[in-house]
């Protein structure tokens, strides 16, 4: 069994043993017997584990928490009606994916299926029986497939596919254009016929006056559905992100366990302090007193300015703050402008301790830690800023191997603390707190305008640049427009990834040039060039709690027994798990599914629950 990934909100229903009704269906109902059992798992099929396609997939499935198993042809044992069966009318699988057309391996005799006849038609048996539907992840266009054989191949980088009115109806969350990632290698085809093969997603029209496809489904002459994609893809190329959800919910009737959405939170940093600045003529950075190039702090006209980005995008922005930086800013007058608009302003952000003065907490005591925490606390109080009190950044994420640590956060009674994900990807417990992980932006803290962003990157990645295991360097000094592609194009694929872990930046990067909003405003329009769905914004314990659960079933999934049968799903474990469950009443409506998370309890069945179609 692979290992397993989901996401969370928060709804429980108590049971040991639970009975699921399901939702009406955007697709086919299942043409099942009454007494049909047909168990919420997925099999993906492998010629040798090493296929990228397989790696998608697996990948995919493990992203939003769907169960499945995986059968390497080329190691494993004859697939054989036991395999797939544990009864005439149980079948062990809801859907099945195979990583190319035919599970060709190509070696000294030729190139032939790993698959022999016997597992074949055991195979197609099957799902024939059940209406299983199969998926080939990756194949070379042939009638086999109800597609003609291909009229063009090779690299399909840069090109961008389309949805087609059927593909609409399947691809709920897409808006249309489906890019191909670079080193994209893929067949344009034609289908035989447009009785027995639908095109979803298509390219150019071919010889025949027919639109290419690259995925769409062939009604197979031995009864069952075959979705066939003609493009190939890793588990990192937009067009795999882009597609994989609605290929799952394809292939698994809509009824499945699991669970994704996407989200996206921005912590800002440093919150009524100043930050140090790059010189882009020494090439370093200037730290504290601002002697040598002035420090950069947000003024009044940059508050507006965040309240206005917010209104436009109908997102909000996270202020981690140091209350210090408000003191130490006091004029002659006994006041700090920037303190005033922020105040003013409370309400419309919202507030994260980041301690208050931001000192490295590596080597202090737990006293000296306690008082940093309280104290921005008590700023917060002071000044009637909303700030949940279980909630810490430290500065630099200092601190979490100290030993004093611990006490510090039982004595605060902190039950989240930020951990830098590039580090630390993984949460984790210090005391009575859990690390959330935060994804750091390449914009940078240091720098308040375009020029200084620009100049500090290609210092980074091209003049001072030595290739690693983690940095790539450029080949050229990258422009403005290329540095915000860049980041862009890493920014989205956590959003794809059904991931809360929030981004952080600088408030450096709301002042002067604004530096942050390029970078995300391009994140924002190319999602919406591509993806119908609504952003979720998790407050930042919320996304601690996100990650939990999806931790949590990821380690208690197997423990799980969950079929489906006449409409309903079935639900039993022998131990307390959260389980993500798409395609009933009891979810949140997201795009055009409902899904959620009920409970079982531990201890023996106590009740059956059944939630009502919708």
């Amino acid at each position: 069994m692979a290992t397993l990934t989901s996401t969370s909100y928060r709804r429980v229903l108590t049971a040991l043993s639970l009975v699921v009704a399901m939702a009406s269906l955007s697709t086919p109902a299942w043409a099942l017997l009454a007494t049909d059992r047909v168990d919420l798992k997925v099999l993906v099929l492998s010629a040798d584990g090493t296929e990228p396609s397989f790696l998608a997939w697996t990948t995919a499935l493990t992203r939003e928490g769907v169960p499945f198993d995986t059968i390497i042809a080329n190691s494993a044992a004859p697939i054989t009606a036991a395999t797939l069966t544990s009864a005439e009318n149980h079948a062990n699988y809801e859907a099945v994916v195979l990583a190319t057309g035919d599970l060709i391996q190509c070696g000294a005799a030729g190139c032939l299926s790993a698959l022999d006849t016997s597992e074949w038609l055991a195979l197609n048996a099957f799902q024939t029986r059940f209406g299983i539907r199969r998926v080939t992840a990756y194949a070379w266009p042939n009638p086999e497939f109800g597609l003609n054989y291909p009229f063009s191949s090779g690299d399909l980088s840069g090109s961008v596919a389309t949805l087609t009115a059927a593909g609409a109806t399947v691809f709920t969350d897409l808006v249309g254009p489906v890019p191909m990632d670079i080193g994209t290698y893929g067949y344009y085809a034609e289908p035989v016929s447009a009785s027995t093969f639908k095109t979803l997603v298509a390219g150019p029209v071919g010889p025949g006056g027919a639109a290419s496809s690259l995925v769409g489904v062939y009604s197979r002459p031995d009864g069952f559905e075959e979705l066939v994609v003609t493009a190939d893809s890793n588990a990192y190329q937009m067009q795999s992100l882009l597609l994989s959800h609605s290929l799952i919910a394809w292939a698994t009737h809509n009824i499945r366990l699991g669970y994704s959405r996407t989200y996206l939170s921005m912590h800002i940093d440093d919150i009524f302090l100043p930050d140090d600045r790059w010189d882009t003529v020494a090439h370093v950075t200037h730290e504290d007193d601002g002697a040598t190039l002035p420090l950069i702090r947000m003024l009044p006209s940059d508050v507006e300015r965040a309240k206005a980005w917010q209104a436009k995008t109908g997102l909000q922005l996270d202020f981690v703050f140091n209350g210090a930086g408000s003191v130490d800013a006091i004029d002659a007058n006994g006041s700090d402008a920037l303190t005033t608009s922020l105040l003013a302003n409370k309400s419309q952000f919202y507030w994260i301790n980041h301690t208050y003065s931001h000192p490295n907490l590596d080597t202090l005591t737990a006293a000296q830690i306690v008082t940093e925490i309280k104290q921005n606390f008590q700023f917060a109080n002071k000044n009637k800023i909303p700030v949940n009190t279980t909630e810490l950044v430290t500065g630099e994420h200092s601190g979490l191997a100290n030993p004093n640590m611990p006490i510090a956060l039982s004595q605060t009674n902190i039950k989240w603390i930020a951990a830098d994900n590039s580090k630390q990807p993984t949460p984790y417990a210090i005391g009575p707190a859990t690390t959330i992980p935060r994804y750091p932006a390449n914009v940078y803290y240091n720098v308040g305008t375009k020029a200084e962003q620009l100049d500090e990157y290609n210092w980074i990645y091209f003049y001072n640049c030595t290739n690693t295991a983690i940095t790539t360097c450029l080949s050229a000094p990258a422009t403005w427009d290329q540095y915000v592609a860049s980041e862009v194009g890493i920014m989205i694929r956590h959003l794809l990834n059904n991931d809360p872990r929030p981004h952080f930046f600088h408030q450096s990067n709301l002042s002067e040039d604004g530096t942050m909003y390029p970078v995300v405003d391009g994140v924002l329009a190319r999602y919406a060039q591509y993806v119908k769905l609504p952003i979720v914004q998790p407050a930042y314990r919320e996304a601690g709690q996100i990650m939990q659960r999806q931790l949590a079933w990821q380690a208690k999934s197997d423990s799980v027994d969950a079929y489906y049968m006449n409409g309903r799903v079935y639900l039993s474990s022998p131990i307390a798990v959260q389980i993500p469950v798409t395609g009933y009443k009891g979810g949140t409506l997201y795009g055009a599914e409902r899904s959620g998370w009920v409970s079982l309890a531990a201890g023996g069945i106590k009740s059956v629950v059944d939630v009502t179609l919708f």
